[in-house]
């Protein structure tokens, strides 16, 4: 499966009426994020294995990597995932049409991002 897919659907529930399709919206743009990252690391043979620490584990990586761009996107991916929390399990709060919209664009921009990292630029990530 192609983990962008995720974002598509985080796309057509994102301005819903519906508050559960909202927050289906913000947590499908956090997972199809964190899952295209990922496994473009994994196929450059980094290898993350400790489901659910993995989740920690790739924001620390990311932040580490001496890459701005690459931390950058780290950063984002741990405030998608404090909203995914808090749309999954925090039923007293509200997730909006402006907060679903803009978790959605926050993902796809920071993927924009990583996806524009150049091809030479992958070695200081990965060696990390």
């Amino acid at each position: 499966m192609d983990p962008r897919d995720f974002l598509a659907v985080a796309e057509r529930f994102k301005a819903s009426p519906s508050e559960a399709e909202r927050r289906t919206s913000v947590g499908r743009s956090y997972c199809g994020l964190f899952n295209v990252i990922i496994t473009a690391l994994a196929s450059r043979g980094v290898v993350f294995r400790q489901i659910p620490e993995d989740h920690y584990t790739l924001v620390s990586y990311l932040a580490k990597s001496g890459h701005r761009t690459a931390a950058s996107v780290g950063a984002v991916l741990k405030d998608l995932r404090g909203e995914r929390n808090r749309a999954d399990y925090d039923m007293r709060a509200a997730v909006d049409l402006n907060a679903s919209r803009f978790m959605h664009r926050k993902a796809t921009t920071a993927l924009a991002q990583f996806d524009g990292i150049p091809p030479d630029e992958w070695a200081v990530i990965v060696q990390r």
